[in-house]
């Protein structure tokens, strides 16, 4: 597999990044109170102004954010001879800065006025570089006013755009999944109350979401970028109880309403009813569980729905010098079974299109194959351990290893989207995806991350579709 040298620059830049977080710390941040000082007193003092002028008054808070980060993407295709030598191609080099600056208005008690300003221009190294930065939109993506104890009730309102994440973010994170992770907004109406005697809170949701992004606020830059495929409208319910001692147990129903729009592949049309559970807690000191499960049933692209999936996760924690901790993941998606034409049997992540577990495979290779489209899951199987760990206070090391399967046979199967991919073959398994994360708090604001996956493909794809994969990543992140 070809690799410019630009991405090894990078690549050993984040290297020295990560072996300057390791170098030992003075004995005078030995303890954990002074953990998050650097030592260099003109860091910390820096870092004290950071802290001080973030709230400038007691009716106002603001902050911002850059992130960098360079992306290299190997054999996206899992095909090295492949023609294409663009972003569905052989190799792909490209950076990222995202700029967002929020602020909160407090204008009279229990009102919150909060805004957000976002943009991330990107520019392509490999292949077929330029020398300039692609023009991207600038969003407003957060526009909400948040009302707390509202008339004396229990009830706190959150209304406009806004970020929604429920439970692990399986089904409900990111609703706006084409444009990556440079946003995440729901135009959303969410009602929260409390019911204190019982431990419980109930979050009821609205969410109405243009393919443009625009149902409430336009971009304040456009390019004509979707950030999804089709005009979306939703009805979440969710219950989460905690009165069971170091246990939270969720209940939810979630509606979701598509409507497609002409001139965009991949738009969907239909409705979807999902109902599930979801129970997350600690067995002992040591042992920890969460266990989820969902059915669906409605209409998607003229056929019936009919789909189940479940997502769960055993750790260990070891609780010594190092945090070490040990899990063991498995996820289950249905798929479409080829020989029911009338009803679709895949299951449908809903607004859970993002790089949950993954950046490679849902991100490029799903996509690449034609199977799906960009972080959609559907018919898997997903298994393995995971172990986290900690060398220094200052870093944390992830490795997981995920084994892969389809839930129905690929020889036949006509693909989510009724086209039959070519990529596929005549297996089950799909490959092995390994993953290994370093991330390192250099300061309080600053924090640099590099992310390693490859991608060893199996019998599920052609043997044209057999190479292996690659994605590395790296970070660094400010945060005023």
């Amino acid at each position: 597999m070809r690799m410019k040298a630009t991405f090894w620059s990078i690549l050993a830049a984040s290297v020295a990044i990560l072996a300057l977080g390791a170098w030992p710390a003075p004995a005078a941040w030995a303890e954990e109170k002074a953990a998050a000082k650097t030592g260099i007193d003109w860091i910390d003092t820096w870092e004290d102004f950071i802290d001080k002028t973030k709230a400038p008054a007691p009716w106002i808070t603001w902050g911002g954010d850059i992130r960098f980060r360079n992306e290299y993407v190997g054999n996206q295709t899992l095909n090295e001879n492949a023609v294409n030598r663009g972003t569905r191609g052989k190799y792909v080099d490209y950076q990222r800065i995202r700029l967002r600056w929020w602020t909160t208005v407090t204008p009279v008690k229990d009102v919150d006025l909060n805004v957000r300003f976002e943009s991330e221009p990107r520019h392509l190294s490999d292949p077929n570089g330029t020398d300039t930065w692609n023009k991207e939109q600038a969003w407003i993506d957060s526009a909400n006013v948040k009302l707390t104890n509202f008339l004396g009730s229990p009830l706190t309102m959150t209304l406009g755009r806004q970020d929604i994440f429920l439970g692990e973010g399986w089904l409900v994170n990111d609703g706006t999944p084409i444009d990556g992770t440079r946003t995440y907004f729901f135009d959303a109406a969410r009602f929260s109350y409390e019911f204190k005697e019982v431990k419980t809170t109930a979050d009821l949701i609205y969410v109405q979401q243009n393919h443009r992004g625009n149902a409430m606020l336009p971009p304040l830059l456009s390019y004509k970028q979707n950030v999804t495929e089709q005009d979306e409208r939703g009805l979440i319910l969710w219950v989460a109880n905690r009165s069971v001692k170091n246990t939270e147990i969720n209940g939810y129903y979630i509606y979701k309403d598509e409507d497609r729009v002409t001139g965009i592949a991949n738009s969907d049309k239909g409705f979807i009813h999902t109902f599930g559970g979801r129970i997350k807690g600690d067995l002992d000191d040591h042992w920890q569980y969460r266990i989820e499960g969902a059915h669906q049933f409605g209409e998607k692209n003229d056929r019936r729905l009919r789909a189940f999936g479940a997502n769960s996760q055993l750790a260990y924690l070891f609780k010594d010098p190092l945090k070490n901790q040990l899990r063991l993941v498995y996820e289950y998606e249905s798929g479409d079974d080829p020989h029911s034409r009338g009803t679709d049997e895949g299951f449908d992540p809903l607004w859970g299109r993002w790089t949950r577990w993954t950046y490679l495979y849902t991100s490029f290779v799903v996509p690449g194959t034609g199977e799906g489209v960009v972080r959609e899951t559907t018919n898997l199987h997903r298994f393995g351990p995971g172990w986290t760990f900690s060398p220094t206070d200052r870093i944390e090391c992830a490795l997981d290893y995920n084994f892969l399967f389809a839930a129905t046979g690929s020889m036949d199967h006509a693909g989510p989207r009724g086209t039959r991919p070519a990529a596929f073959g005549d297996g089950l398994f799909r490959g092995q995806l390994i993953t290994f994360t370093v991330g390192v708090n250099l300061t309080r604001h600053l924090k640099a991350r590099v992310i390693n996956t490859v991608f060893f493909p199996g019998g599920f794809y052609s043997d044209s579709r057999r190479e292996t994969a690659c994605f590395i990543r790296g970070e660094l992140y400010f945060t005023w």
